[in-house]
C-alpha cells in the first residue's frame, strides 16, 4: 500500500477512562476496542489525533494505538509494560536504540514534561505539540528530534539488505 507521511507534530488529549493493568487482556491489541473508538472521537472533537490513558492507579499508560515517551530534565522515559501498555514494536526499538528508561510515571507528568512523543508502527516517532491544550513550544524538541533521526536511520539500515 501507499505510505502516507504523518505530520511531524500532533496534538493529544488525556481521557478520564483507565487502562486496567491487572486485566487478563492487558497489553493485548484486543483490549477496549470500543473504548478506543470513543476516546478517539473525543480527541477528534478537540482537534487532537490521539487520546492518552492512565491506568487504574493513576500512572501514565498509553494512547489508543500508540506508546508515549516523555522527556524530563533531558532524560527520556516511557511507562513500563507493567503499567498495562501495549508492548509496541516501535516502542521496543526506541528503548533499545536510545536507552530510554522504563519508569512508572504519574499521569500528571504530561503537565510538566519538556517533550512528549508518541511511537507506533504508523507514526514511527511523532512529536506532541500540545496536550490538553497546553502547547509545547519547541516541539519537536531536541531529544525527540534526535530519537526520530536515530529511529529513521536504524530502521532503514535494518530493512535494507
Amino acid at each position: 500500500g501507499e505510505t502516507r507521511r504523518l505530520s511531524d507534530t500532533t496534538s493529544v488529549i488525556t481521557v478520564p477512562w483507565t487502562r486496567n493493568e491487572r486485566s487478563a487482556l492487558a497489553g493485548l491489541k484486543s483490549t477496549s476496542y470500543a473504548e478506543n473508538v470513543v476516546a478517539l472521537a473525543r480527541a477528534a472533537d478537540r482537534g487532537a489525533t490521539e487520546a492518552l490513558f492512565a491506568n487504574t492507579v493513576g500512572e501514565l499508560c498509553e494512547g489508543t494505538g500508540s506508546n508515549v515517551f516523555v522527556v524530563l530534565d533531558g532524560e527520556l522515559h516511557t511507562p513500563p509494560l507493567a503499567s498495562g501498555c501495549l508492548a509496541g514494536i516501535t516502542r521496543a526499538l526506541v528503548v533499545e536504540w536510545t536507552g530510554a528508561r522504563e519508569t512508572t510515571l504519574p499521569a500528571d507528568v504530561l503537565d510538566r514534561a519538556d517533550e512528549i512523543f508518541l511511537t507506533s508502527t504508523l507514526r514511527d516517532v511523532q512529536a506532541v505539540g500540545a496536550v490538553d491544550g497546553r502547547t509545547l513550544p519547541t516541539a519537536p524538541g531536541p531529544v525527540t528530534a534526535e530519537v526520530a533521526k536515530i529511529f529513521q536511520e536504524r530502521a532503514a539500515a535494518d530493512i535494507d539488505p
